[in-house]
């Protein structure tokens, strides 16, 4: 038998403590019962906010980008329960808003497939190759620490782009 669970996506706002004509928009999600709250970082006046839609009131610009904005916040957050649901993962407010944020799984870096790569191969490949490939490996530690200005990249930042090494070679990243 199935196991279902309740799941519902709430939009509401806040008032804040100095603001008192700003209202902050915050949404809710629950199951069963279970409640997460997240801040989407945007404000409405208090004139413009409909509270039993949820949603900006009027058709002005702003009020349609707002709720052009709520409407996709809202459709990732069926897709997180949609794809938790279709990993057999646990459903829950929590997981949900871990996988709306990204955080419910390790993301792998570059430099740390890099290094898996190397001890995993080490015994399988000739001295000669695994020179090479720990010799990629510091040029690729040294562009990313000069061209890219970081210490490391993530693999899900990487994206299907020519990356120049050097005057002549050049190197795709898929």
């Amino acid at each position: 038998m199935p196991n279902y669970t309740t799941f519902s996506v709430l939009f509401f706002v806040r008032k804040h403590h100095n603001e008192t004509k700003k209202l902050f928009i915050y949404a809710r999600v629950t199951v069963d019962g279970k409640r997460s709250e997240i801040s989407l970082k945007r404000s409405i006046s208090v004139n413009h906010w409909d509270v039993s839609k949820g949603r900006a009131r009027g058709t002005a610009p702003k009020a349609r980008s707002l709720n052009q904005y709520l409407d996709q916040v809202y459709t990732k957050f069926l897709d997180c329960h949609k794809l938790l649901s279709s990993e057999n993962k646990v459903i829950s407010a929590q997981s949900i808003k871990a996988r709306f944020y990204g955080n419910d799984e390790h993301q792998k870096t570059l430099l740390e497939l890099m290094s898996y790569h190397n001890s995993h191969m080490k015994n399988v490949l000739k001295p000669g190759t695994m020179k090479n490939y720990r010799t990629t490996e510091t040029y690729l530690k040294e562009f990313l620490k000069n061209k890219m200005n970081c210490n490391d990249i993530n693999i899900k930042q990487i994206k299907d782009q020519t990356i120049l090494l050097g005057s002549s070679k050049i190197m795709h990243i898929i």
